[in-house]
This record gives C-alpha cells, structure tokens and sequence, in this order.
C-alpha cells in the first residue's frame, strides 16, 4: 500500500529531468555523481553540457582528466569528477564497457559508495534495494519516527534495513526516485508539507517533525587564510595544477606566495581578498600581483591568458580570483 500510494503520487507530479527524460545506466552513473551534496536545479545544466561532451563510457574514459574536469567546472567537489573518470575508465577496462548491474560489484568502482550503487542498481537494472541518501533517510526517519541521530552510521544501516521491506518488487527504480522526490519536494528539513504527503497516514513521526531527523552537533569548519599570487607576463598569467591530496586536486588556481617566493621575484602587490566557504573550510585568500620580464618556471606551471582560462578547469574559488585581478588590472 505504501509503495502504490507513493508510485501514485511520484507519476502525477514527477519531475522532467534529463537524466529521467532518456533513461539509461550511464545517464544514472553521471547523474548521481553529480547530485552527491548538490542539489538538481544546480545539476540540470551541467549534466547536459557533460552528456553532449562526454555522450557515453567509452569516450568519457579516453578523455583525459583536464577535458572532464572543465566540463565539471564550478559544480564543485572535483573529486567526483575524478572519481567518475577513474570509474569509467574501469569499466571500460574491466567490464567491457557495460556498467555492472549488482552492488557489490559497482562498490568496487571508484568514488561509488553504498547509496551510489543501490541508485545505480534500482534505477538503471530495477534491482530491489533501497537507496539510502540524505532526503530518503529524512523520510525513512519521519516515517518510522527514528529519533537518534541519522548520521550515525548505525542508525543509517537500520534506516535502510527499514526502508527495504517497503521497495516493491516492480518499479524498484521508480520507487527509489519517488522516495527522494519525496524528502526533496514534501518532507523537506524544515516545515514540512505533511498535508500534502501522499504516504502521511503511514508516518509514525508526523508530530516529531520538529525533531526529526536528528543529527550530530557539526564540526566548526576549519579557518583557512591563504596568500596567492598572480604572476603576469605580457598578458598572461601563471596557474599551477593543485596535486593528489591538496584542496580542489585537478584543477588550475594561481599559485600560493611559498611557491613563487622560491623563483626571487620582484616586490608583490597587494590586489584584494577574497572569500569562499567550502564544505569542511572557510578559507579567506588575498590576492597579490607581480609582473615580470621573463618566465618563471614553478612546477606543474602553465602561462594562460586571462582571456582563455575557460578552457582549463577552474574551480569557483580561481574564478573569483581571476575575476578580482580583471576588475584590477
């Protein structure tokens, strides 16, 4: 009754989403990596443009990491992107080219967690499992009024084992988007629209609502102050590649004050400053210029001009950089 009352409402007021438009698995590999901590009006563009670019597994593993990433430009969290790439290239390598239909198997594929493989399952081979990601453990929790902290990851594993016993054994891919539809659209975090909820007489926490779901208190995110330096040539400018294990790996940014230091420049100018809050960082970055005569060769360095940073991948952090020294020249 639940599944069909759900199902119901999910066909009336579904959304016209691309990845749902012209359904197929790797439309659902691509899709989901995308919507990981992004929300769907933010993805809707960007899955497009990627798809045009990138309109299968085999091309988007023969493409090389900088032509993905500036395809992901300004989604934010690269390392999906990343992690997309390497897993396309493994199936490519290791399956034929043909994504794997069972979880097990598509856990094993880079960047792919337990949520990510039981969308992938439902969604693109209907396998009965139930896909656990922020909005569907918000339902689950208001559903079965679970009031520890869904974060826990005890409690997560409870939440799915729950959810499980209600995926139908038909439209189990349906089931799954209409359950997210659901957490995104009606049990939304606060002042949800229980009058509106086509599974409300089925819900144990409609009056807990205000308490459900809990969470962990959250870690203050961690004050980072950076100097960066924009080396210019002639109208060109130096970026570096951030490396494995630096923030926001891949992509291209201006280099920080340590690594042109080494090159004995000439006396930095002070630019401006900027702000960017990141999931885990609240980093503040002043922006300082010096022109120079020859070219400084700094590792992983690339002389670009201004006008043609669009063709590197640059997160929106660089971007705001960038921005700063064109309104400053």
């Amino acid at each position: 009754m639940f599944a069909r009352s759900l199902l119901r409402w999910y066909d009336q007021v579904r959304r016209d989403l691309p990845w749902r438009r012209s359904p197929s698995p790797y439309g659902t590999l691509v899709s989901e990596f995308m919507l990981q901590q992004t929300v769907v009006a933010t993805v809707v563009p960007y899955f497009e443009r990627f798809i045009a670019r990138f309109p299968d597994l085999g091309s988007l593993a023969a493409a090389t990491e900088d032509e993905v990433l500036t395809h992901w430009s300004g989604l934010g969290y690269y390392r999906r992107a990343r992690n997309l790439h390497r897993a396309a290239r493994a199936v490519v390598a290791e399956h034929g080219g043909e994504l794997p239909a069972d979880e097990e198997t598509l856990l094993a594929l880079p960047g792919v967690g337990s949520y990510t493989a039981a969308a992938i399952a439902a969604i693109a081979f209907g396998r009965r499992t139930f896909a656990l990601d922020g909005n569907a453990a918000r339902v689950a929790a208001r559903l079965f009024a679970v009031a520890d902290p869904i974060d826990r990851p005890a409690v997560r594993e409870d939440l799915r084992a729950r959810g499980q016993t209600l995926v139908p054994a038909r439209r189990a891919g349906d089931f799954a988007q209409a359950v997210m539809e659901l957490g995104a659209r009606v049990c939304v975090t606060a002042n949800p629209r229980c009058g509106e909820c086509p599974v409300a007489r089925f819900c144990k926490g409609q009056a807990l609502t205000d308490r459900i779901p809990a969470r962990l208190p959250r870690r203050a995110k961690k004050v980072v102050r950076l100097d960066c330096v924009a080396v210019e040539k002639g109208g060109r400018v130096l970026l570096v590649k951030r490396q494995e294990g630096e923030l926001l790996a891949g992509t291209w940014a201006l280099p920080l004050v340590e690594d042109v230091r080494r090159a004995r420049l000439g006396d930095l100018r002070e630019v401006g400053t900027i702000r960017h809050i990141f999931t885990h960082r609240d980093v503040t970055a002043r922006v300082l210029r010096v022109r120079v005569r020859k070219v400084v060769d700094i590792p992983a360095g690339r002389w670009v001009s201004l006008t043609d940073v669009q063709a590197l991948p640059l997160s929106s952090f660089s971007r705001k950089m960038l921005s700063l020294l064109r309104r400053n020249p």
